[in-house]
């Protein structure tokens, strides 16, 4: 239970660096340039986006695993040595949050921007070297344990708990197909759909079979599950799917999602958004953390 546990700890990681931190930097230097000096355009106008202090626990909850007694030889001396790079790029995120918000530039003329454009450019190349090998890792990590998982269920006849992780990876799948396609809020109807409704059509299969086998009760009470835990766990898995419809839905209306959304800081509650499918998916993932 502690390697599934861990499993989830750094996949939940992942999606942190892949989506939300992602979209923090690439917000930054599609405006200033990668450059180390950055590009400072005539009567500037910024909002810096930030990392919620919610979105960041997964850092210390993955890093935790590695401890005590190794979880994954292969990933703990990844996770170990990401975290305090990671940490760093978010505290220079943190002072770029509070100049840009206080307007600091207009006092400076700029100076201090440059130096935290300058730490920020240093701070993204280091955590680029480390992030690299970390997804290398958790891409085969990911594929060998669930599929070793998902067969031992199999062969155990343990059909509630096999039809709940498979919903989990092809949700996963769904959400990885749309970070292979950089596909965020700010660009959600550029989404490739065949490729998309591959995974979708998946995912949407596995959860009406889970809704059916988790309404049986002598399946229930042979397997030994808490009908409590497998209730809300269909429920998050409902509410992450039908986040993706709403996906979907958003595409087939040709509505963008608005400036204010997009600026804001709550973009992982905004219907029809990766952000919120991914929002979602992590809290079903959680409930299947929690099923027993």
């Amino acid at each position: 239970m502690r390697k599934l546990s861990f499993v989830i700890a750094i996949i939940l990681l992942n999606n942190l660096m892949t989506r939300r931190i992602n979209e923090v930097l690439v917000h930054y230097f599609e405006k200033f340039g990668v450059d180390t000096q950055p590009v400072i355009e005539k009567n500037l106008s910024f909002i810096m986006l930030d990392v919620a202090e919610t979105e960041r626990e997964v850092i210390d909850k993955a890093n935790s695993y590695t401890s005590n007694q190794p979880a994954l030889a292969n990933a703990d001396p990844l996770v170990t040595k990401l975290t305090p790079v990671i940490k760093d790029l978010l505290s220079v995120l943190d002072d770029m949050k509070a100049y840009y918000d206080s307007k600091g530039y207009v006092d400076d003329d700029f100076a201090k921007g440059k130096q935290l454009h300058t730490r920020l450019v240093n701070a993204n190349l280091a955590y680029e070297s480390v992030a690299t090998p970390y997804f290398t890792a958790l891409q085969k990590l990911g594929n060998e344990q669930r599929q070793a998982e998902l067969q031992k269920l199999k062969d155990a006849d343990q059909q509630i708990r096999y039809n709940a992780l498979k919903f989990m990876i092809d949700a996963e799948a769904t959400a990885i197909e749309m970070d292979e396609q950089r596909i965020t809020a700010g660009n959600v109807l550029q989404l490739d759909m065949a490729k998309f409704k591959v995974k979708y059509d998946m995912m949407t299969a596995d959860l009406n079979a889970l809704m059916t086998i988790s309404k049986d009760k002598e399946r229930i009470q042979k397997e030994g599950v808490n009908s409590f835990s497998i209730g809300n766990y269909v429920d998050a898995a409902t509410e992450a799917k039908a986040a993706a419809s709403k996906i979907i839905e958003r595409i087939n209306k040709k509505e963008p999602v608005s400036d204010s959304d997009l600026n804001g800081q709550f973009l992982h509650t905004t219907d029809g958004t990766p952000e919120n499918f991914n929002y979602l998916l992590s809290k079903a993932i959680e409930r299947y953390n929690e099923m027993n």
